[in-house]
C-alpha cells in the first residue's frame, strides 16, 4: 500500500481534480490515524504528502476563486 500512494503521488500535476485531491486527503489522514501500521520515516512522509495536496489543492481553488461571488 505505501509504494502506491507514493506513485500516485508523483503522477499527479498541480491541475489535480478536486476530487481526487479530497480523496486523497481522507486516505492520508486516515493513515495517519493508524500510525501504529508505519515506521516513523513513512509517517513523516505521509504528513509531508497531505501537507503537499492541500497545499496544491489550496492554490488551485484560490485560483478558480475569481470574484464576490465564487
Amino acid at each position: 500500500m505505501y509504494q502506491q500512494i507514493t506513485t500516485n503521488f508523483t503522477m499527479m500535476t498541480m491541475a489535480m481534480p478536486t476530487n481526487r485531491g479530497k480523496r486523497l486527503v481522507k486516505m492520508l489522514e486516515r493513515l495517519l490515524k493508524q500510525d501504529h501500521l508505519y515506521s516513523d520515516d513513512e509517517i513523516r512522509t505521509i504528513k509531508s504528502q497531505l501537507r503537499v495536496v492541500k497545499e496544491e489543492m489550496a492554490k488551485a481553488e484560490s485560483l478558480s476563486k475569481k470574484g464576490f461571488g465564487s
